[in-house]
């Protein structure tokens, strides 16, 4: 089988991924966290973090693994540094570019670097010679490296480079402690400095919070000049970053800041620095924030309480409800009227004319009422001596709807009884036609007595015939049911709901002055100077943002 053997000094890197060699997967991944970290805790928009986080990426990657002339886009801003920053003509005689001697001491002995020098090339000789006995002895005179193949020198030229390398890391692991240690070694032993005794009292005072929507609107007010800086966190957690403020407070000056709400566990962090540099915060969370604003859905009407706040004497708040257009109403319907009647029960449509009634909210043990309006937002305003502390706010909703219920028509049965009564009506009569002869014999008795017989006969006709007439028919009726239906107006009906929601408010001491004590003037040391007035500077303003330094 062919060998290739790649030399040691041609000094190629390794491939381990792909094109990519070591120390360029180790800046990648860190430029992508640098991206992430500014997507996830850079203030601002969702668009220009992601824009700022792809930016930085896309350079990083160029810079990272981009080529120029075969090298990388590093060393090849490196090389143009140090051309442009470095010397580039040396001005003085070239023997004193030369040193024929090492440095001494002033006694004439070698100095410290010589001599250092001259330790490791001993040490650097003595590791590499090659030892193959088991007692590591050294060879004799005739098995010295120029004799020896190239094959038995390479294991001991590796054995070298495995040394140097531990020795390196090793090296790089001191000097990181001694440089972490050294530093907190010094200020553990340093005597000479005193922490300032801490000034009590408030230095600021929440003076109103309003929650409307998705937003809150706190105000606040400084009991002497203070720094301020204003941060809002929401997210699934609680703990995603949502805005960034800040700003220079005087003695009682207010300042009202108007911050997002997102999540479930929205917070707000007040932190302030005075002129005695000493700091502290306020923060607002959980209950202190009435956020998400209650609802609650009803028959009549659906209620959602779209505001609330407290400022100082009062908690105000505006509740908006949505009135429906028509409800389902159960009724007892009379379906057929007779001696026994019929009722049965129906749920019918039926339509909401009108909504009236009163918005009573209570704070401790103080409240008030307003009236309702129907489909339009309610204010109200109580006056209430908050205190210091939770409070819980209960609203109560009492409405009265009118209803208009259509109902069918109802049918009516009327018993009638038998009865007999005469009628005269024409009649019509038709009178067939009739012919005959009669004959008849009779005896005559004469005067002297003799009787005569005589036979007379005769032929009768009478012709057909219509003959109109008036009769009397007696009539008689038997009993019946009589049944009629018949229309009924719309039931007008009232319906009372109550709707009932609670929160809790969160209100602040009363606003006090603080004096502070006048600082002796400190010594005037180095300070750097921000670049008021530049383009950096304002973006950096515009976003919430400051110098890190």
């Amino acid at each position: 089988m062919r060998e290739h053997e790649v030399p040691t000094h041609l000094q190629a890197e390794d491939k381990v991924l792909l094109w990519l060699t070591f120390p360029q997967i180790v800046m990648v991944v860190a430029v992508a966290a640098v991206g992430y970290g500014i997507y996830s805790y850079a203030p601002g928009p969702s668009g220009l973090r992601i824009g700022l986080a792809v930016a930085v990426g896309l350079t990083g990657g160029i810079a990272v693994m981009g080529r120029i002339g075969g090298r990388s886009i590093l060393l090849a801003a490196s090389d143009l540094l140090k051309y442009f920053l470095g010397s580039r003509r040396f001005t003085g005689e070239v023997s004193e570019l030369v040193r024929p001697e090492p440095l001494m001491d002033g006694d004439g002995s070698p100095g410290f670097v010589e001599r250092m020098r001259e330790k490791g090339k001993r040490r650097f000789r003595r590791l590499s010679r090659p030892r193959d006995r088991k007692d590591g002895r050294r060879p004799k005179q005739n098995e010295t490296d120029g004799d020896r193949p190239r094959s038995r020198r390479r294991p001991y030229i590796g054995r070298l480079q495995v040394a140097l390398s531990r020795m390196r890391g090793l090296f790089g692991v001191s000097l990181l402690a001694v440089m972490t240690v050294l530093p907190q070694a010094a200020i553990a032993q340093s005597d000479g400095f005193d922490f300032p005794e801490p000034i009590e009292g408030r230095r600021l005072y929440v003076e109103g919070v309003t929650v409307s929507g998705d937003f809150a609107d706190v105000r606040v007010r400084a009991a002497t000049d203070l720094e301020l800086r204003v941060r809002g966190f929401g997210g699934d957690d609680g703990s995603s970053f949502r805005y960034a403020t800040h700003t220079d407070l005087k003695e009682g000056d207010v300042g009202t800041f108007t911050i997002p709400l997102d999540g479930t566990r929205p917070s707000v962090t007040l932190s302030w620095v005075d002129p005695t540099t000493q700091a502290g915060a306020v923060t607002l969370s959980g209950s202190q924030i009435p956020y998400p604003l209650p609802s609650v859905d009803g028959v009549l009407c659906d209620a959602e309480l779209m505001s609330l706040g407290w400022s100082s004497g009062s908690v105000t708040g505006r509740v908006r409800t949505d009135c429906e257009r028509s409800v389902m109403e159960t009724l007892e319907l009379e379906m057929i009227a007779a001696a026994d009647s019929v009722e049965v029960m129906a749920v019918r449509e039926a339509d909401v004319t009108g909504v009236t009634g009163n918005i009573d909210v209570s704070v401790g043990s103080e409240g008030g009422s307003v009236p309702f309006a129907q489909d339009r937002g309610t204010s109200f305003s109580v006056p209430a001596d908050l205190g210091d502390g939770l409070q819980d706010v209960k609203i109560a909703i009492e409405m009265r709807g009118m209803l208009r219920v259509p109902v069918p028509p109802v049918v009516e049965l009327t018993l009638v009884p038998q009865r007999r009564e005469s009628q005269t009506h024409a009649v019509s009569v038709f009178r067939p036609g009739f012919s005959e002869r009669i004959s008849e014999t009779f005896a005559i008795f004469c005067d002297d007595g003799t009787e005569e017989e005589h036979r007379i006969s005769t032929y009768l006709s009478i012709p057909s015939a219509t003959v109109d007439t008036s009769a009397v028919v007696p009539v008689v009726y038997p009993e019946y049911v009589k049944a009629e239906v018949v229309e009924r107006h719309p039931h007008l009906r009232a319906r009372e709901e109550t709707l009932s929601m609670e929160s809790g408010i969160w209100a602040d001491a009363p606003f006090a002055v603080l004096e502070l004590p006048t600082l002796e003037p400190e010594p005037d040391g180095p300070t750097q100077t921000r670049a008021d007035g530049s383009f950096l500077q304002r973006l950096l303003d515009l976003f919430g943002w400051e110098w890190p330094w």
